[in-house]
């Protein structure tokens, strides 16, 4: 059994050393001059003299306490305090937070503290103050920040936020375990308060499913092969702690989520209406193609990742293809405070996801006041071209291909406005330029889309990036089909 010893704050020593010491100069004792007076030992007081506590009365394992010596013949320099009468500790302070160990296996202790002060000239206190504690151990406590949790379906991935508290002190819990539904209880890192589960390759089978556990923004998993998680269908996290006497807290449990098992390798995500969403969706049925859909406004923003990071990079990590279609729509990120568009929000996961080799198709338009301070260096941009005056794109003008392949023209069904023509990056290829209508004194490039290749190879497109709403230029619902499967099938088949 021990004690952690924390200081708080010093006080002045009290003592009548002073005052004695002008006595005997005066001849205030009756003592021969010259004749040696043997020093007494200081006085140590403790401020409390009992506690009385009993059953749930009694105190929980951090106490503060404070004392203080007096010395008839001198003064007090310091004292020593003891656990057990015979081992001291120095201590020139008076008064300190005591944490105290209550042995493992029991929630109830009665333990006995020793103080003794020490005199100027080294003599400490022959019986020394003493109170005994009735202790007993609070257990920690467990909770799930459910407001931050993912809700509704999760494409494979969920992430948690907890806290790990103890009334005795934090410092007294020992550990921490997980799980998911009824599954196995993990150990884990109780200092780690953010847990992401990402779901294992399907061994087959379909009626359960493994996940690896991340902490924080790792890339490495701490722990992989977890069980009791339920694809298709409902899940809920939960958590308890123990402290080190063996107390465990009550278990704490996260809403239930649906988690989805990615079904292709292609991922669709959209930050568009629903209307527009739709059409995408019936392009891709038009091509027979196999994708996931991750609609980011859909039920207000349900699917919407609490956190970018992790998060979504382990959402995006599960997929060989990204389609991604926004528009220039602000949305609240509720961990930095940033209001920008959702592609903003996005860049820096969809950049480590190209960087690894993922292939993506980014359309999305920008509004008059965009900060491009996360999209440069994410994408094959270093901007947009600005001037006075206006540009549109008519009807009878097009969005045409400056590459070779089965790249068709693009026509808009109405005028287009707000068209934002690009200031490509120096590693970006040109790709499709607009027959643009200038106005008013309008001066720039008419480039709307770029691709990169893929660290440089010219065998590897992966990105592509157009500054336009495709859907605001697609007249043409085969034209359209035809550019997805060319970039999305043909330029991205490697």
């Amino acid at each position: 059994m021990g004690f952690a010893h924390i200081p708080v704050r010093s006080a002045r020593t009290l003592g009548a050393g002073g005052l004695l010491v002008a006595l005997l100069a005066m001849g205030g004792m009756g003592c021969d001059r010259g004749e040696a007076i043997d020093n007494v030992a200081p006085e140590t007081h403790l401020a409390v003299k009992s506690i009385e506590r009993y059953g749930a009365d009694r105190l929980n394992s951090k106490v503060s306490m404070s004392w203080y010596g007096t010395d008839v013949d001198g003064y007090v320099t310091g004292y020593e305090l003891s656990l057990d009468g015979s081992t001291w500790k120095h201590s020139a302070k008076q008064d300190s937070v005591f944490l105290f160990s209550i042995p493992a296996g029991s929630d109830t202790a009665d333990i006995t503290l020793y103080v003794r002060a020490i005199d100027n000239q080294g003599q400490r206190d022959e019986s020394p103050a003493s109170l005994v504690f009735p202790l007993k151990n609070a257990p920690p406590v467990a909770e799930v920040d459910q407001a931050s949790q993912s809700l509704g379906s999760a494409l494979g991935v969920l992430t948690y936020r907890w806290t790990a508290t103890d009334p005795d002190g934090n410092e007294t819990i020992a550990g921490a375990e997980v799980r998911m539904n009824n599954g196995t209880w993990y150990p884990i890192d109780p200092k780690q308060p953010m847990l992401t589960f990402v779901l294992e390759p399907d061994a087959g089978g379909g009626m359960g499913a493994t996940a690896s556990l991340f902490y924080g923004n790792a890339v490495q998993p701490a722990l992989t092969g977890l069980d009791g998680l339920q694809e298709n269908g409902g899940n809920i996290f939960q958590v308890r702690l123990t402290d080190i006497a063996g107390a465990t807290s009550e278990v704490d449990s996260a809403l239930e989520v649906t988690l989805l098992r990615p079904t292709s390798d292609l991922l669709v995500i959209s930050g568009q209406t629903a209307s527009v969403t739709s059409s995408y969706q019936g392009w891709l049925n038009a091509l027979s193609l196999s994708y996931d859909l991750l609609d980011l406004n859909a039920n207000s923003g349900e699917a919407r990742p609490y956190y970018w990071n992790p998060t979504f990079k382990h959402i995006l990590s599960q997929y060989d293809r990204v389609l991604a279609v926004t528009n220039s729509d602000n949305a609240l990120d509720p961990v930095t405070g940033a209001t920008q568009p959702l592609l903003a929000h996005m860049a820096q996961a969809l950049q480590a996801f190209t960087t690894q080799g993922g292939k993506l198709m980014t359309t999305t338009a920008f509004g008059p006041n965009t900060d491009f301070t996360p999209y440069i260096g994410a994408f094959p941009m270093d901007g947009i071209v600005t001037s006075s005056g206006q540009v549109r794109l008519v009807p009878d003008s097009a969005l045409v291909p400056q590459v070779s392949g089965n790249y068709p023209d693009l026509h808009p069904s109405s005028i287009v406005i707000g068209i934002s023509p690009l200031v490509a990056s120096a590693d970006a290829e040109v790709f499709y330029r607009a027959q643009l209508t200038k106005l008013s004194g309008w001066q720039g490039d008419n480039l709307v889309a770029v691709r990169r290749k893929y660290l440089g190879n010219p065998a590897h497109i992966n990105e592509v990036f157009f500054s336009v709403e495709l859907h605001r230029v697609a007249s043409s619902s085969q034209a359209m089909e035809d550019l997805l499967e060319q970039i999305l099938v043909y330029d991205f088949a490697w």
